[in-house]
């Protein structure tokens, strides 16, 4: 599985830390960024360059942030998000993104045919849970987003329901598929045998929150996160059974501010880069387990006619 792993702005994990930097060359591993989250550096990028922007000459995939505009209320223009594709420089490896419409399919479908017309790199279309047309695009890559918010394992017929939506598509189709935001350690297997790439961001709302994420699920670190809420606590057990090898010391990642925020970002960020080296024991996780449970369940032909109104 190919990994993509999301940025944000004032913080790039493999500039800070060079054996991130290492790993994901070697590997070949991508980063995602998001047109809408970085609209104030746009003129920046244009100006030094896409991959001398970001200091990494690996895969760059270009999101709109359509769905991230959604939810602020904002459009992002389509003119605007072409003339940025048409004036920066993307190497063959890079991917872009279509710019959607959420909830508007057909003027999704007509905002990809213009880029495809505009810009001479491949645009990669997108289709949001759970609505699906698949003779909407060409191709064989394909995204699928809209997912994030509906895996949550404790609200019924969330995860089940998506599983199976993925399930079915994967039946009807031989295109590649990108999932959105599925990118943390749990999703990378859950869904291993379903999508050839995956994104991840939420290793920034882990060290925000004082979590980082373990083969064994998320843990938070003590003295950071308080709540009255039973909470799993990073021992130092945990701590030296997981340690990436740049971090020595465990009260570095209950520092005060930025500087503990950092450390238990790159920690997340290293277990979402090698993952599939603790794929053993995150398999064996309730999680997982479930998610993968409600996979074979909903794979049965009985089963999945339940779900052909998602179909057209």
């Amino acid at each position: 599985m190919k990994l993509f792993l999301g940025v944000i702005q004032g913080f790039f994990p493999w500039v800070y830390e060079n054996q991130i930097n290492q790993f994901m060359r070697k590997h070949r591993y991508g980063i995602l960024f998001s047109y809408w989250q970085f609209r104030k550096s746009i003129q920046k990028i244009k100006s030094l360059g896409l991959h001398e922007f970001f200091s990494y000459d690996g895969p760059i995939m270009i999101d709109s942030g359509a769905f991230s505009a959604y939810q602020s209320g904002a459009i992002i223009p389509l003119k605007d998000y072409i003339d940025f594709l048409t004036q920066v420089e993307v190497n063959d490896d890079d991917f872009i993104v279509n710019l959607d419409i959420i909830g508007e399919r057909k003027k999704s479908t007509s905002n990809w045919s213009k880029l495809e017309q505009k810009v001479t790199h491949p645009i990669l279309p997108v289709v949001h849970f759970p609505s699906l047309n698949l003779s909407d695009y060409s191709g064989l890559n394909l995204g699928m987003g809209g997912m994030v918010s509906s895996l949550k394992i404790n609200e019924k017929g969330s995860v089940h329901d998506v599983a199976a939506w993925i399930s079915k598509f994967r039946s009807l189709t031989n295109k590649s598929l990108h999932g959105f935001g599925l990118g943390s350690p749990s999703h990378q297997v859950a869904f291993n045998d379903m999508l050839e790439s995956i994104d991840w961001i939420g290793w920034r709302k882990n060290a925000a929150i004082g979590d980082c994420y373990t083969p064994e699920g998320s843990r938070s670190v003590p003295n950071v996160r308080y709540s009255q809420k039973t909470r799993k606590w990073l021992t130092l057990e945990l701590f030296e059974k997981y340690r990436p090898p740049f971090i020595s010391c465990y009260s570095s990642l209950q520092l005060p501010g930025t500087v503990g925020w950092k450390y238990r970002a790159v920690w997340n960020v290293w277990m979402f880069l090698t993952a599939h080296k603790h794929i053993l024991t995150i398999e064996k996780s309730p999680y997982v387990t479930a998610i993968r449970k409600r996979i074979r369940n909903f794979t049965t032909k009985n089963q999945l006619r339940n779900l052909s109104y998602y179909f057209n």
